[in-house]
């Protein structure tokens, strides 16, 4: 028991992910069905080079399970581009993944190598030229399917945590709705309404932008 309105899994390692969290999540109102599980790539020559020991139909068919039974899951993972020899083919399976996948959340980070580390003493690594160009690739897709995420949920009614006045303008409240982690996602912006910050606030989702949602207090 606890007067915390929210609980939200980050960090997740996807293997072992139990049954019996999945349900939990589903059936635990203070934990919200948010699930951040970073994959860093789907390709399984490059995870058996990152060390990770998760396969490409294992993700795949745990992402199938949480989904089926997790109401309104919102799921969050982060990749990995050009790490140490990644090729075109690798990245086009990570590629494939992301737009099939259709994540809710999605960062992509840029390997960078570093001296004294196992994979900055590998062999084929990639030139900085193609990683950023395969990070804009993939980060191009991901606003794409997120805007389309976030245009569904217009119309609804969203449970919203005020943190205050927006730093764009004082004239919008700023806060997160479930599917939003701080500091790591996007924000609600209310234009119309009174609330305080630490105020939960039930809210109309007016509009929708890739990264953040647009609403109005209701209650």
């Amino acid at each position: 028991k606890t007067e915390v309105d929210w609980i939200r899994l980050l960090y997740n390692y996807p293997h072992p992910f139990p049954d019996k969290l999945i349900d939990l999540i589903a059936s635990e109102p203070k934990i919200c069905h948010y699930i951040d599980m970073p994959l860093q790539h789907i390709d399984e020559e490059i995870l058996r080079k990152m060390n990770r020991i998760h396969q490409q139909e294992y993700t795949i068919k745990l992402i199938s399970k949480m989904r089926a039974r997790i109401p309104n899951l919102v799921l969050r993972t982060s990749l990995i581009v050009g790490f140490p020899g990644e090729t075109e083919k690798h990245f086009d399976v990570l590629y494939d993944f992301v737009k099939e996948t259709r994540f809710e959340r999605l960062g992509v980070f840029v390997y960078s190598q570093e001296e004294g580390t196992p994979a900055g003493e590998m062999k084929d690594q990639v030139e900085e030229e193609v990683k950023q160009e395969r990070w804009d690739k993939i980060m191009k897709l991901q606003e794409k399917i997120s805007h389309e995420n976030h245009k569904k949920l217009v119309g609804t009614v969203q449970d919203v945590l005020v943190s205050g006045l927006s730093e764009e303008t004082d004239l919008l409240l700023e806060g997160r709705y479930y599917g939003q982690m701080p500091e790591g996602d996007g924000l609600v912006y209310i234009n119309d309404g009174v609330a305080n910050p630490g105020d939960m606030v039930k809210v109309e989702i007016t509009d929708a932008h890739p990264y953040d949602l647009v609403g109005r207090i209701i209650q």
